[in-house]
């Protein structure tokens, strides 16, 4: 007799069946009307654009200078091909092609209009907001998370977006022009999720390959717009597992390769981004700071911290464009850091704990914590910008909703306080938005907040000088001195408002000191140039010029610079090429131009005159 073989009978797969009948044996809640949802959307977008429109004038500030309006790449007046690469390659930097594009077309349409830059700004929040809004409802009604999560979705889903959209810590990120690459970023990175899940769950093969494509040509976009959304595959791996695969561990482990996918990427990602030698690429960002890797690493987890208790209690005095953070030394000093690290340890904790039990509270951890750790690491920059909770502030957004949701009964006590939260949110992003309405208003309320801050004194005082008030911003430029010695920029903007004054021997020392500490920084190096042309010595002028042209080749004001030392010393047709570039770099430049009509009058009538009259 031959042996009966028993059949082995198959496991249960993990993943979610996406078919039209996985929703049906799930029997949540009878779905709201189509009309319900657009109200929704409508809800969102209307308020979106009530509570930044009066943001609509207020200018430029800040970085924005440096990245849109003294940024000569950006300047598109053709839609060429050439013109786009010079927007991408001739800006200050090349890691970010989709956010300078993004300001190329916003200079093409309407050059240094405010309005416009402002426009696309608010739109991208907007857009951000309603695609985390379908990412939400398509995870909870597709996941068999829980049953409450599931009836109610679409409030979840609602209420996620708005508080997120109305949250003043976003202000940072959507009123902060140049933070339009912060804001891109994130919007790219949740469509890119977004259209992953979309794809996962299509049934036609055509449709799930157009979605997948678009998944990645989203995330392109998003790192395009700013280098921390090389978080993506991450994220993309732990919503297949979370949502898909039930956080099966086997399922993981069967497919090594993806998570050892990913750790490629990133090295590949950071060999892009900070070239063959990452270690010194990094040691190199910290050249210029006041702080250690060691305290800035160690500062950081303090600063997270930081961060969440800003998302629970956001008053608008609790916010601020140049916090004075002070610096973790050790572990223990203070004492805080401790205690912060401790508190970390435990969300990271709990995500993995609740992995299988709460998937949903263990995901919104992950991407709270994963989408800080590059810029809360040990990257060289600023200690702490709010803007940085922009994108992970998005799953906290969710995690406070739904839990909201799941405990608290009866649902429309939920939908009320979520209503009260929201006017609370809306009011106070109003009212921070105020501080953007002009530059001294915004530098203002940074120096009342952070007094020891000498960045803030330094940006005080420009603001000042440009409305004349010279007095004031020396004040403030010798306040920022007096905090930071060593600070290049304060040192040649207090020299130039000395300069104003008349009190030329003393701006010349403060030109030289800014260049003591900083050989290579332009301004100082330009306005030294102008100081020796004012006494006659004309070689030094130009080479200074020159110098500074050889770190900054765009600067169309050094170009006409130079232009007018070279025509003073009768060398006309080198005087022309510069004033010709600072006419191409800036097209209008008034004084460029001028000069460059002279140099050329001098030419055509092989003149005598005196060789005087440039600006």
């Amino acid at each position: 007799m031959s042996k009966k073989k028993k059949k082995k009978r198959s496991q249960p797969r993990p993943s979610i069946d996406p078919t039209p009948a996985d929703s049906a044996v799930r029997s949540p809640e009878p779905p709201l009307t189509r009309m319900s949802q657009t109200l929704m959307l409508v809800v969102l977008a209307v308020l979106g654009l009530l509570i930044y429109a009066h943001t609509l004038e207020s200018p430029f500030v800040f970085d924005d200078g440096f990245n849109i309006v003294n940024n000569a790449g950006i300047r598109l007046t053709e839609l060429s091909w050439d013109g786009l690469k010079k927007a991408v390659w001739g800006s200050p930097s090349r890691n970010r092609p989709t956010a300078y594009l993004s300001f190329a077309l916003n200079y093409y349409f309407h050059h240094y209009h405010v309005v416009g830059y402002r426009v696309v700004n608010i739109l991208v929040h907007l857009a951000a907001a309603l695609i985390l809004f379908f990412l939400v409802q398509r995870t909870l009604t597709r996941s068999g998370l829980h049953p409450k999560y599931e009836s109610q979705a679409r409030w979840i889903a609602f209420f996620a977006a708005l508080i997120w959209m109305v949250h003043p810590l976003q202000t940072q990120s959507v009123t902060y022009i140049v933070q339009r690459m912060n804001s891109l970023a994130a919007m790219f990175y949740v469509l890119a999720l977004l259209l992953y899940v979309e794809g996962r769950l299509a049934e036609k093969k055509e449709k799930r390959l157009a979605l997948f494509t678009g998944c990645g040509v989203a995330g392109l976009l998003a790192l395009g717009s700013k280098e921390n959304a090389a978080t993506l595959p991450f994220m993309l791996l732990l919503y297949e597992w979370f949502f898909f695969q039930n956080a099966s561990w086997s399922w993981l482990k069967s497919r090594w390769w993806l998570p050892a996918g990913i750790v490629v990427f990133f090295l590949a990602a950071a060999f892009l981004f900070l070239g063959t030698d990452p270690l010194a690429a990094i040691l190199h960002t910290y050249g210029h700071r006041d702080f250690t890797l060691t305290e800035r690493g160690l500062t950081q987890f303090r600063v997270v911290m930081f961060y969440l208790s800003l998302f629970f209690f956001p008053h608008p005095a609790r916010l601020n464009l140049t916090h004075d953070f002070s610096l973790s030394h050790s572990l223990l000093s203070p004492p805080t850091t401790l205690l912060a690290l401790a508190c970390l340890l435990g969300l990271a904790a709990l995500a993995v704990l609740t992995a299988r039990k709460d998937r949903l509270v263990s995901f919104a951890l992950f991407w709270f914590l994963g989408n800080l750790v590059i810029e809360s690491s040990v990257i060289g920059s600023e200690i702490i910008f709010e803007h940085r909770t922009y994108l992970p502030s998005m799953m906290v957004s969710l995690l406070v909703v739904a839990l909201v949701f799941r405990f608290i009964k009866p649902k429309v006590l939920s939908v009320g306080v979520f209503c009260l939260i929201a006017a609370v949110l809306s009011l106070w992003t109003v009212e921070r938005n105020l501080v953007w309405r002009d530059e001294v208003a915004l530098w203002l309320d940074c120096v009342a907040k952070s007094p020891n801050n000498a960045r803030a004194h330094n940006n005080l005082g420009l603001a000042l000088a440009k409305r004349g008030a010279v007095m004031q911003a020396i004040e403030h430029y010798r306040k920022a001195l007096a905090l930071k010695p060593d600070h290049p920029e304060a040192h040649n903007n207090l020299g130039l408002a000395l300069a104003g004054l008349g009190r030329y021997d003393q701006a010349l020392r403060h030109y030289q000191e800014a260049l003591k500490y900083d050989p290579v920084y332009v301004p100082a190096l330009n306005n030294l140039g102008k100081e020796m042309r004012r006494r006659g010595r004309l070689n030094e002028a130009a080479a200074h010029y020159r110098l500074a042209l050889e770190v900054q080749p765009d600067s169309s004001e050094v170009h006409n610079n130079l232009g007018v030392a070279l025509a003073v010393q009768g060398r006309i047709e080198e005087a022309v090429e510069h004033f010709r570039k600072a006419l191409t770099l800036d097209p209008g430049y008034v004084s460029a131009a001028r000069n460059l009509d002279r140099a050329r009058k001098i030419l055509a009538e092989k003149s005598k005159a005196p060789l005087g009259g440039f600006d």
